[in-house]
């Protein structure tokens, strides 16, 4: 496949969800296939994420509970377009809890869309189970 050859579809990124830009389906934003409406991830992707963690107020020290804000914003493209591409940036807000538990940390969110366009795909409560950011 040389210069110029087309883009591995599973090299492809993909973006939404925990890990990415919460509130929106896991894998969601970016490029569609035009005949199922799946997702097919692109060769470009930028995602930003800001979080503030907080101790769960009346648990004193305990370091192992403790409640978060966010603010995600990113999106995918494909090959064709430009750095913003044809949809634009998704940002999402939202709050949180993470308990580091005795079997790995456990993560559950709450995340909105700022803006929401015609076929975004949302997912307001998320959880994650066994990695930390």
């Amino acid at each position: 496949n040389g210069i110029g050859g087309a883009y591995p579809i599973f090299k492809n990124y993909y973006a939404g969800g925990i890990g990415s830009v919460r509130g929106y389906e896991s894998g969601s934003l970016g490029p569609r296939d035009s005949s199922t409406g799946d997702p097919i991830g692109g060769s470009k992707m930028v995602v930003g994420n800001i979080e503030l963690t907080f101790p769960l107020p009346g648990t004193g020290y305990d370091r192992t509970l403790r409640v978060f804000t966010f603010l995600d914003g990113g999106n995918v493209w494909g090959t064709e377009g430009n750095s913003t591409g044809a949809n634009g940036l998704r940002y999402s807000y939202g709050a949180g809890l993470e308990w580091i538990s005795p079997i790995g940390p456990l993560k559950l969110d709450i995340g909105f869309p700022i803006v929401k366009h015609s076929g975004d795909q949302y997912q307001k409560f998320q959880f994650q189970i066994g990695t930390s950011f």
